[in-house]
C-alpha cells in the first residue's frame, strides 16, 4: 500500500525514455487528478501536456531549479 510522502519504486515495462520525452507512473490523490483531468478537458489538452505545462511554469519561478 501506497502512504503518503512514501515512493513507490519502478518496475520493469512502466518507464521509458526517448531523445525528447520520459514516460513515467505518476501516483497523486484523486481529487488532484480529476481537477486536473477537468482543466484539461476544459482548455483542449491531455492530462500528461497540462502537467508539463505546469512544471515549465513552476521551473521558471523555482530560483533553486535554474
Amino acid at each position: 500500500m501506497y502512504r503518503r510522502g512514501g515512493s513507490l519504486s519502478e518496475t520493469p515495462g512502466e518507464a521509458w525514455e526517448s531523445d525528447d520525452c520520459v514516460r513515467r507512473t505518476v501516483v497523486i490523490p484523486a481529487v488532484l487528478a480529476e481537477r486536473l483531468a477537468a482543466t484539461a478537458e476544459r482548455r483542449g489538452l491531455s492530462v500528461s501536456d497540462l502537467l508539463a505545462e505546469y512544471a515549465e511554469q513552476g521551473l521558471r519561478h523555482d530560483p533553486a531549479a535554474r
